[in-house]
């Protein structure tokens, strides 16, 4: 998480959730998960890893559509990472729109 926030606190705040995120992600706790993955984007709207992350995590309870809007978002801020476009994907296809599938949508 490179970047900018507007204190060290909010960089040290963010830093945790996201840590928190990824160890609740590792022990399936997929639920809280994504609540520590949406605090670091309340903190810093511009961390597309926890966007990915949350993306993650919203797959593994079936969220699709939220999945799709955060993928989205990857895409948009780092659009040259193929992980965002390929997962997007993945998750139109689950929900059998194979047409935005098909053209990465």
């Amino acid at each position: 998480m490179i970047e900018k926030f507007k204190n060290q606190v909010e960089k040290d705040f963010a830093v945790g959730f996201y840590d928190s995120g990824v160890s609740h992600a590792d022990q399936g706790n997929f639920i809280q998960s994504i609540a520590d993955f949406t605090k670091v984007i309340q903190l810093n709207p511009c961390v597309a890893e926890a966007y990915y992350n949350r993306a993650i995590a919203y797959t593994k309870v079936g969220n699709l559509t939220e999945a799709i809007a955060d993928f989205t978002k990857v895409i948009e801020l780092n659009p040259i990472n193929p992980a965002g476009y390929h997962n997007r994907a993945v998750c139109f296809y689950q929900l059998k729109e194979y047409d935005k599938a098909r053209e990465g949508v």
